[in-house]
């Protein structure tokens, strides 16, 4: 069975979540955040684990390099997020933003592969029937 199909589904709702709530939280100041953003940047980082967990789970020795490298960008990015709420200090951690940024590039580099694999395998089926 491919896995791809379902883990793009995955990462692409991990994309458009993060946007929603990079959005959400740059609609508020920064004193009245809320939870929102949080809220909604923690359903982004599920669907980045259940991406990552369908393709650590196939059998293309690519796909599981892919999982594993998305499954740790992800646990990355929570650790981040996590200590920058827990953190005392007011104000934004540039270590923590370049780690952020990181962390979203690699996991953005993954989706389009996973995007240009699904799109071979569709181009590549009606004629492997002919």
């Amino acid at each position: 069975m491919d896995r791809r199909g379902p883990a793009l589904a995955c990462l692409m709702l991990f994309v458009v979540l993060t946007g929603v709530a990079i959005a959400v939280g740059g609609a508020r100041p920064a004193s009245a955040q809320g939870a929102a953003p949080w809220l909604i940047q923690m359903l982004a980082y599920l669907c980045a684990v259940a991406g990552g967990a369908v393709l650590v789970s196939a059998s293309d020795q690519r796909e599981l390099r892919l999982g594993g490298l998305v499954l740790a960008a992800a646990v990355v990015m929570l650790l981040v997020d996590g200590l920058t709420m827990l953190s005392e200090e007011e104000g934004a951690n540039i270590g923590a933003g370049l780690a952020r940024v990181v962390c979203l590039l690699l996991i953005g580099g993954a989706t389009v592969r996973v995007a240009l694999d699904v799109a071979a395998a569709r181009r590549a089926a009606p004629s492997a029937g002919s």
